[in-house]
């Protein structure tokens, strides 16, 4: 292991008391350094655009600047962003903590930690990082004047570029102030002490140890006081054995051939075991049902688990009242699912009447019920949500229409279609099963003409307030002559100036969309949402809810709240209370 910060210190390092977020495996990405990709948004205040401060790229001397200048509006935003389900950035996150840090802010600090779903390892680790890479300068330049003073030795160029490039990119993330100093690293630990022996076996079976390798590096734990919880831990991390007899040491290599015996044995994650899913037998199937802590597992992974004897055990565990507290829009594609696997709906075809399968799927849209429909979204009616069912939807026709259905269902809104022409809904949904009836019975056809969905408002002068546009947004079409962005810009001239919101399928989620392209272009700044086209993930659909939220007035009133609270009482209390209302949430 490299030597980390400080004299003598070895491996283990002195204790210090700690605690490591948990969470942070969530499909999160940065550069090693912990430096964005994109270069940081320019004229981004955290006075006059508080959402966009979190949500885009703002480089870490403005996270500190606004941190200084005004403490209780930033830690406000960031709570009432979190409360409302507003995806924060990666790069904001770890620069928000980072220099809570750098300024000795450990209030703000372990406020921020406390969130484990977006304070995880990847965010702690790329915090720590950063304000490590100072002193990562100076070892680098000690070795490079090691090198030039090499009387007689020859040294590799590329070596020497190597290093020149290292101290290069370490400069540019290095932070204007701050260090990775004992009391971070203590604070740091203090985390680490809170994960649960279940939660470092997982770990340890399942997650790289690189990261934790890092960041031991740099905090030096100790082995036994910082992971009381399975001493064995980071000694494992860095090529040591599990004990005998224990789950990891049994489980690190599964087979096809021992993966049934060592379910019969152990709770072994299913994460774990899907790699070996067409091995297991039933037995182990049913096993797998009963032990996994949340029912949401299991039916995240219903796919692979399912028999009838596992659809029996997911009925008593729902007539128990077990919680389900996947995501709304994840939640909404597992239904979709199993309305498709009970009634055999492939794309083109569908049996006449229910299986015997999924037969619990009625009682969970039961479940679903109340809290799919009591959504609320702050947008201003008459709304009209416009759905694309051209051909070039086909692969994400089902989850656009989910969405356009679900949005008109909570918002009690209009909803039509378009292809080479306007098609009104064969219904208005009002419930998830209407919702899901209407995504298995919608077809993508046909050209693609969005005007045609927005003429008829038009010519009919109906004043709409909100229009929500689910589409791929492309357009090869025009409607007497109107392409949509022109038609657009006639009907706020010559109607009103509605609020104009794109849930939009792209070929990416960084590309540009060709119809918010070509408004913008006329000056117009519709909200955009992005889902990728070929893989659309409705588990996201939360973070689209929270967006519309972020983009009201109501949360201007929470944001003002917010800040007013944390000047009274603090910033420890009002985050506390904040995650005991998201637990609550999550419960009900």
């Amino acid at each position: 292991m490299p030597r980390g910060r400080g004299r003598g210190r070895g491996r283990g390092g002195r204790g210090r008391g700690g605690r490591f977020g948990r969470g942070g495996s969530r499909n999160r990405s940065a550069n090693e350094d912990g430096q964005p990709k994109e270069e940081a948004t320019k004229d981004i205040d955290i006075e006059q655009h508080p959402k966009e401060f979190f949500v885009g790229v703002v480089s870490t001397e403005e996270h500190m600047k606004a941190q200084k200048q005004n403490r209780p509006r930033y830690a406000a935003v960031l709570a009432v962003l979190q409360k409302n389900g507003v995806a924060i950035s990666q790069n904001s996150r770890i620069r928000a903590l980072a220099m809570a840090w750098a300024r000795n802010d450990y209030e703000l600090a372990d406020s921020l930690l406390n969130n484990r779903s977006e304070f995880g390892l990847p965010e702690v680790l790329k915090a720590v990082q950063l304000l490590d890479s100072g002193r990562q300068v100076r070892v680098l330049e000690k070795k490079l004047k090691r090198f030039q003073l090499s009387a007689g030795t020859k040294v590799n160029p590329k070596k020497m570029g190597k290093i020149k490039s290292d101290i290069d990119n370490l400069n540019a993330l290095k932070p204007p102030m701050g260090s990775a100093s004992g009391s971070v690293c203590k604070q740091v630990a203090h985390w680490v002490k809170g994960f649960t022996k279940d939660e470092l076996e997982f770990y340890a079976l399942h997650l790289p140890k690189e990261p934790w390798m890092k960041l031991a590096d740099i905090c030096h734990f100790n082995p036994k006081h910082d992971f009381a919880a399975l001493p064995w831990f980071l000694p494992f991390c860095f090529g040591g054995d599990a004990p005998d007899g224990s789950m990891v040491n049994r489980c690190r290599n599964l087979t096809a051939e021992n993966v049934n015996s060592l379910v019969k044995e152990y709770d072994i994650p299913y994460s774990h075991l899907k790699q070996l899913k067409d091995s297991l037998t039933e037995e182990a199937k049913v096993r797998i049902a009963e032990y996994e802590d949340k029912l949401d597992t299991v039916l995240w992974y219903y796919e692979d688990l399912q028999c009838k004897a596992v659809d029996d055990v997911i009925t008593q565990r729902l007539a128990a009242n077990e919680p389900v507290n996947l995501a709304s829009g994840k939640l909404l594609e597992r239904l979709l699912t199993l309305k498709m696997i009970r009634e055999n709906i492939t794309r083109y075809s569908r049996n006449a009447g229910p299986t015997d399968k999924a037969c619990f799927l009625p009682s969970l849209i039961s479940l679903a019920e109340p809290r799919l429909t009591s959504i609320k979204l702050p947008l201003e009616s008459p709304i009209v949500v416009i759905g694309d069912k051209s051909g070039s939807m086909e692969v994400a026709i089902r989850t656009s229409t989910i969405i356009a259905g679900l949005l008109t269902a909570i918002a009690s809104a209009k909803l039509v279609f378009f292809n080479t022409e306007n098609h009104d809904a064969d219904f208005m949904p009002e419930t998830v099963e209407q919702v899901l009836e209407l995504a298995v019975t919608t077809r993508a056809q046909g050209g693609t003409a969005p005007a045609a969905s927005l003429y008829p408002f038009y010519e009919r002068k109906e004043v709409v307030k909100t229009f929500i546009m689910v589409t791929d947004e492309e357009e090869n079409q025009q409607t007497h002559g109107y392409s949509f962005a022109d038609l657009y810009q006639k009907y706020c001239e010559d109607v009103y100036p509605a609020r104009l919101v794109f849930v939009s399928f792209l070929r990416s989620q960084h590309a540009a969309g060709q119809m918010v392209s070509a408004l913008q272009t006329k000056g117009y700044k519709p909200l955009e949402f992005r889902l990728e086209g070929s893989r659309p993930d409705l588990s996201k659909l939360d973070n689209l809810f929270g967006l519309l939220s972020a983009d009201s007035a109501d949360f201007d009133d929470e944001l003002a709240i917010a800040e007013q609270r944390i000047k009274t009482e603090g910033i420890a209390k009002v985050y506390d209370t904040l995650k005991k209302g998201l637990q609550d949430k999550n419960e009900d």
